[in-house]
């Protein structure tokens, strides 16, 4: 069994609360959907099949690629944010993966895999991150990555995108997402 981060009796404590109100609006809605022949059982089961994989960075204090703004309680690691995707999964039920983005959540494989299997979770895509500069990288991402007039940034980048699917495959993953910042922001930027 995974571990809970929310006491399950707090959960269902919360939840017995709403669940006359919240049975009263079901009834009412698959009424309303009913004298459209839409049958509500139908749509419960979809829904119930239908998951969804939590980037990492969803659960972290934002920013843009100006400035970073932290926040009280903002997870300082990427095992942190593994127990905020669980809190999420075990409120929501349909959260049952995490989608890494690589270099911000590079740690050991194995430890990431045992970290999120104590709360039963898993991994699914992984996210090269070549829009940014990584503290300590040789070139920078600022004209680009994969299409960088600079050989040596461009291999740079393919580099950190078969390293990510290393990882994603120690990991179980199944997909990678190339985030580039390649191109310009407005026509004749980079004549």
């Amino acid at each position: 069994m995974s571990e809970l981060i929310i006491s399950a009796d707090v959960v269902e404590k919360n939840n017995a609360a709403r669940k006359a109100d919240l049975e009263r609006d079901y009834a009412s809605l698959g009424e309303r959907l009913d004298r459209h022949g839409i049958a509500i059982d139908a749509i419960r089961d979809k829904v119930e099949k239908f998951a969804v994989a939590i980037p990492s960075w969803g659960v972290g204090t934002g920013g843009t690629r100006f400035a970073r703004f932290p926040g009280a309680g903002e997870p300082r690691d990427i095992f942190d944010k593994i127990e905020d995707c669980a809190v999420i999964s075990q409120l929501t039920q349909a959260t049952p993966t995490v989608s890494l983005h690589i270099p911000w959540d590079k740690a050991d494989p194995n430890r990431l895999k045992q970290a999120a299997s104590r709360f039963g979770l898993g991994f699914d895509a992984m996210n090269s991150n070549t829009f940014s500069d990584a503290k300590d990288q040789k070139f920078s991402y600022k004209f680009g990555s994969l299409s960088h007039a600079d050989a040596g940034a461009r291999r740079q980048a393919v580099e950190h995108n078969l390293e990510c699917i290393e990882i994603g495959e120690t990991l179980g993953s199944k997909a990678l997402t190339v985030w580039i910042g390649d191109g310009s922001n407005f026509p004749g930027q980079v004549n």
